[in-house]
């Protein structure tokens, strides 16, 4: 006989816990239900342990989505969810899919909410989604709730495809020039060196600025390796405290050219995410709570947290978001036109699929105007050692003439 944890609700919709004793988890929901009780969620213990340890499975976000196209289709003919469940388990490749999908049919089958099944992979599926579900499990609109929910993925998917496409290559362009510095430092200078050592020509200071700095990486390189190590191991455990985490999210909304991206993508997240919930009917206090759990920019956190406090106290949604320099005022007066005339949801949806078009014509903008500043960075700087390797050649060539 195995042992199995589970939350039930008695006659009195009163909820309790406890541990029960069957062979299977089907036969422990067969005896609470024939107990009066209403299963909330059931597992073995040994589970639990397994599941705190992991986090529940994890699969690619992309899986997700095909996961829920796959169940949205199957419930709008007609097909049970449990059923639809073990049809995805069933035909699907990928053995870790197949693992997690299993698990969620027979939390379903032993008669466990389905949002509570998908609470257990918070790795696999984000707050919102389970809060989707949730939502649907009352009004009885999953198949819709599930393709609403796929929907704000796929574009939060875009979204971060686009922002990260956007900084690639100015990265790859900047690592690309660091590296052909130190080349050109290391193995290119101390040749030049040697010759222009040999001819005692008084050298430019451009020149001998290189060949200090080509002496240290190579002789000193003892040092250098360590230095910089330190730097980057200091940087990374500094920037994951508070206050780095803090300068950080600063940076991240205040860098000229992609500080404005930011802020209109972490907004535009936001203000989707709390009107795709409201929209299908959860609690308002609910979706800001969301919002300030899913986005990762400290200031946005501190905004809603703001917003959420005077919902709580009563204020209307868009007072403190009309005080925040992160938000623009016209976005601001938006919001608070449809709290008012009561289309909030309707309204914010749009705002956020506004801002998100800003956002992608400021990327468009910025790889058009990147490409060619990266471009004059590494004409400048390849240019300015080439030039600064050079110079000298002139001042023997007047040495020798005289």
């Amino acid at each position: 006989m195995a042992q199995f944890a589970y939350t039930a609700r008695d006659g009195t919709g009163q909820s309790a816990g406890g541990v029960i004793s069957a062979s299977t988890l089907e036969e422990a929901a067969k005896q609470l239900r024939a107990a009066g009780k209403f299963v909330i969620s059931i597992e073995p213990t040994s589970a639990i342990k397994a599941t705190h340890a992991t986090k529940g499975i994890k699969i690619p976000r992309a899986e997700v989505i095909n996961l829920s196209n796959q169940l949205s289709v199957m419930l709008e003919t007609g097909v049970t969810l449990a059923d639809a469940l073990e049809c995805c388990a069933d035909n699907h490749p990928n053995e870790n899919v197949k693992r997690l999908v299993t698990e969620l049919s027979e939390s379903v089958k032993s008669g466990v909410d389905f949002s509570a099944a998908l609470a257990k992979h918070p790795r696999s599926f984000p707050r919102l989604y389970v809060a989707l579900i949730k939502a649907s499990e009352k009004s009885g609109m999953m198949s819709k709730l599930l393709g609403r929910a796929t929907q704000y993925m796929k574009d939060e998917q875009e979204t971060l495809r686009k922002v990260k496409g956007a900084l690639t290559y100015p990265s790859i362009m900047l690592g690309f020039a660091v590296l052909t510095t130190v080349f050109l430092l290391v193995f290119v200078m101390p040749r030049f060196t040697v010759i222009y050592a040999n001819k005692g020509a008084a050298l430019p200071v451009p020149t001998k600025i290189l060949m200090t700095m080509s002496h240290f990486l190579v002789h000193q390189w003892y040092i250098v390796i360590p230095v910089v190590a330190g730097a980057v191991f200091g940087g990374w455990t500094y920037f994951k405290t508070s206050q780095g985490r803090h300068v950080k999210d600063w940076l991240q909304l205040n860098v000229p050219g992609i500080g404005g991206m930011f802020r209109k993508m972490h907004l535009s997240r936001g203000l989707r995410t709390i009107g795709t919930m409201s929209a299908s009917g959860v609690g308002l206090v609910e979706c800001v709570e969301t919002a300030q759990t899913l986005t990762s920019n400290t200031y946005f956190q501190q905004l809603w947290k703001q917003t959420l406090d005077q919902i709580q106290n009563g204020k209307p949604f868009s007072e403190t978001l009309q005080k925040s320099e992160l938000v623009p005022s016209a976005v601001s007066r938006m919001l608070s036109s449809g709290e008012k005339s009561g289309k909030l949801a309707m309204v914010m949806e749009q705002v956020s699929s506004f801002a998100e078009h800003e956002m992608k014509e400021k990327i468009a903008e910025l790889t058009r105007y990147i490409e060619p500043a990266m471009i004059l960075l590494m004409g400048l700087l390849i240019g300015g050692i080439t030039m600064a390797l050079l110079l000298p050649v002139f001042s023997i060539s007047k040495v020798v003439a005289s």
